[in-house]
């Protein structure tokens, strides 16, 4: 069940992949290290064979990704390289055919006595892997299949393997043989024979070649699977360090055998086995790197193993210096407050460069320029990387990073630089995204907010931030005369292409003063707009109002008060624009101060319904940005909630606060104040009314009101009231309810209210 277990896991990891969009609306593009900029190429390590086990995020082994349905078949490399010692003259393709696709292969002209010896064991091989197919349903989604059991004859298995192997004279292939037979017992239980075997034929008896590591392989299952621990995480050890193709198996093995606490200590002995088991503990473990690195080179500086050791906790140390997605967070880039060992990682790239033991000289050149600049050393990390001969790709990367970032301001011929990098790299690599960042932050900390906005963010993100500076910022963008092509990319980072960049502007601002209570100057925004975005019109019921709380019921099942429809207020039509809305709401402003007080105190009506109706607690909340009204979530941070959000768009920009605007529209701006402008505008109604059932609604709406104020803002005046047996919530003292309850009881509101509101029914028995 092990292996079931295995697989499952690395059926679940997860893969993320996102691409950028030109250094302008920033995406991310490199699954494997989603929360980080990942710069350095992991393979750049010389020795190919150990790139499983550089550093990853999501799965038991770097580069493995369980979800690519179309990864290229790759053979095992070491298996078919040892079998041009047999097969000379042939190509690794035939090689890998007459191995892995040994019914297809064509053999004839196949003739020479070492091509019919090979093609004699191959079958064999084939043989044996059908008899043992049954195991590799181990791994199977398929209950009945796991369970199923093979009977395997494995004595005449053994008998055709050693016919054969006495014929042989090829010492590779009697090795081959070996592996067979070694494979046949421990498949078939024999343990102790197979190890038996393995002391008598094997072990130090034998080339240590691929194939020799394959049955070391099979024996140090052997010795698991009869409690020898020690000897087999030993073995494992060996054949991770020293095959090609099994050291992600022997790897695995070896765990399983850590968790028995065996390490394989007792068979070590010199420097060898120490460089073994020094490899695999820091593999298993990344608590102490730096200095397991340094225990490396003091034992064999020189060895390649170390490379992998140092890119490990390079990539390390790229997680915590090239955070991805900071925006508006107080962090920066790099962000090396978080870590310690790149100062060391720097100090052991240096000394490899001046040990003459190393040849691969140009590996650590880079790595030690890649570390200077880190280290904010921008001078000497182009030195350092200017001497580089080899890795002309990560060289070019890094040249272009380092030069943007030399960067305090960003001059005309700067953004001619970015239009040639946009040009010359059209497809998603890591690097981009970090390239945008830093671009967008010296817009910003250069007071060029709309460039720093726009570099990231498409221009319709503007709509829920409600910031009047960045608005004018954009506006004053737009006009700016003789802009580079870079500057005409970013004012073309629009959602909809067709969208008038201006027009939306003005639009935006007219948005901006209705949520001001300034119709006056929102009309004359709108009035500029020559192409006005398409936007779902405005219902007269904003001017409504309703007793029932239900977002997602239809306007026309609960917005029941029809005060709006009267004669005084024809100039308000059914459905309308923005424009319209502004206008409708300064003839209501006059209204208020018509000398006919039942037309001033019905416009107050309106009025206060229009406000709390578009507060974040309202039926219209969030129609003036053409967003839903769904859900609470989206509209208010609770004051009494520990997790209250308390960023908002707006200031953060006014406070020039985080690394960049990238994720400045997540923070919107909802809350505005509006209920207490409605509480006004009822207040003025109940002033100049005498309709004791208008009043009690007035007061019951002013209610609302109050519950607003507690949501946004808190209150310690409040009561609490049980739901059920499990759940209490807690209200505020509601002034308006106090009135209601105590002036007002005599009336039919009353009546149907306290039936009604829930709320003001616990509130009246409470009180």
């Amino acid at each position: 069940m092990r292996t079931i277990l295995t697989y499952t896991l690395a059926f679940i990891s997860s893969i993320i992949f996102a691409s950028d969009h030109n250094f302008v609306c920033g995406g991310d593009g490199y699954w494997e290290g989603d929360s980080f900029y990942n710069l350095f190429v992991q393979t750049n390590i010389s020795a190919k064979e150990f790139y499983p086990f550089l550093r990853d995020e999501y799965n038991n082994f770097y580069g493995e990704n369980y979800y690519d349905e179309k990864k290229e078949i790759v053979y095992p490399r070491g298996n078919a390289n040892l079998w041009k010692e047999v097969l000379l003259d042939w190509s690794t393709k035939d090689i890998e055919n007459a191995i892995y696709n040994f019914d297809s292969f064509n053999w004839k002209n196949k003739t020479t006595k070492a091509e019919k010896s090979a093609k004699t064991y191959i079958e064999f091989a084939q043989q044996c892997s059908e008899a043992f197919r049954y195991r590799n349903k181990r791994n199977s989604w398929d209950y009945d299949e796991i369970l199923a059991q093979k009977t395997v004859n494995a004595e005449a298995l053994l008998a055709k393997a050693n016919l054969l192997l006495s014929a042989e004279t090829n010492q590779q292939l009697k090795a081959r043989y070996y592996y067979q037979i070694i494979r046949i017992l421990h498949y078939s239980k024999s343990f102790s024979e197979a190890v038996n075997f393995y002391k008598t034929k094997v072990e130090d008896q034998l080339p240590k070649n691929e194939i020799y590591y394959y049955i070391t392989d099979q024996v140090a299952g052997c010795y698991y699977s009869l409690k020898d621990y020690e000897k087999a995480a030993y073995l494992f050890t060996k054949v991770l360090n020293k095959s090609i193709d099994r050291k992600k198996s022997a790897f695995l093995s070896y765990n399983f055998c850590a968790n028995k606490n065996a390490e394989g200590k007792p068979y070590f002995s010199g420097i060898d086995d120490e460089k073994d088991v020094l490899l695999i503990a820091s593999l298993r473990d990344f608590s102490d790197e730096v200095n397991n690195i340094n225990k490396f080179i003091h034992l064999d500086a020189k060895d390649p193993r170390v490379e992998l050791l140092f890119m490990r906790a390079l990539s390390n140390v790229e997680r915590d210096i090239w955070p991805r997605n900071i925006g508006t967070f107080d962090r920066t880039l790099p962000n090396i407050q978080n870590n310690k060992n790149y100062k060391e990682l720097l100090q052991i790239a240096e000394q490899q460069i001046e040990n003459t033991q190393i040849k691969n000289k140009d590996f650590w050149k880079i790595t030690s320029s890649y570390l200077s600049f880190i280290n904010n050393d921008l001078t000497t990390a182009n030195q350092k990387l200017n001497k580089v001969q080899s890795f002309p790709e990560q060289k070019k990367i890094l040249s272009i990073i380092y030069k943007v970032f030399s960067w305090d301001t960003i001059t005309p011929e700067n953004e001619n630089y970015l239009i040639k990098i946009i040009e010359d790299h059209p497809t998603n690599e890591d690097w981009k995204p970090l390239i945008l960042d830093r671009i967008s932050h010296i817009y910003y900390k250069n007071n060029k907010i709309g460039k720093a906005f726009l570099a990231h963010n498409h221009l319709e993100n503007v709509k829920n931030i409600s910031s009047l500076e960045l608005l004018n910022a954009l506006e004053k963008f737009y006009h700016k005369p003789n802009k580079s092509k870079y500057e005409n990319m970013l004012l073309n980072n629009k959602s909809q292409s067709s969208l008038d960049f201006i027009s939306y502007i003005n639009h935006q601002k007219g948005v901006y003063y209705l949520y001001q209570r300034n119709p006056e100057e929102a009309l004359i925004y709108f009035n500029k707009e020559k192409n006005p975005p398409k936007e779902a019109s405005i219902p007269g019921t904003i001017f409504s109002n309703n007793i029932k709380e239900c977002f997602s019921c239809p306007e026309k099942n609960i917005m029941a008060d029809e005060v709006y429809k009267a004669d005084v207020f024809s100039f308000i039509k059914t459905n309308f624009s923005k424009k319209e809305l502004a206008i409708n709401l300064i003839e209501l402003k006059k209204l208020t101060h018509n000398e006919k007080q039942w037309k001033s105190k019905l416009a107050n009506y309106l009025l206060a319904n229009y406000y709390y109706n578009i507060s974040n607690t309202g039926y219209y909340r969030g129609i003036l940005t053409n967003n839903g009204n769904c859900c609470d979530y989206n509209y208010i941070d609770y004051a009494n909630d520990r997790y209250k959000n308390t960023k908002i768009g707006a200031n953060i920009i006014a406070n020039r606060s985080g690394y960049t605007l990238s994720d400045v529209s997540y923070y919107d701006k909802h809350y505005f104040g509006l209920s207490d402008t409605a509480i006004e505008y009822y207040q003025k109604v109940i002033d100049l009314s005498t309709d004791k059932e208008l009043n009690a609604r007035c007061l019951y709406l002013m209610a609302k009101c109050e519950l607003n104020d507690y949501y946004n803002n808190g209150s310690s005046n409040t009561f609490e009231i049980k739901l059920s047996e499990y759940q209490t919530i807690q209200l505020p003292n509601y002034n308006s309810f106090k009135i209601l309850k105590e002036q007002y009881s005599d009336t039919e509101f009353h009546k149907m209210i306290i039936r009604e509101c829930s709320y003001f029914k616990a509130y009246s028995s409470h009180f």
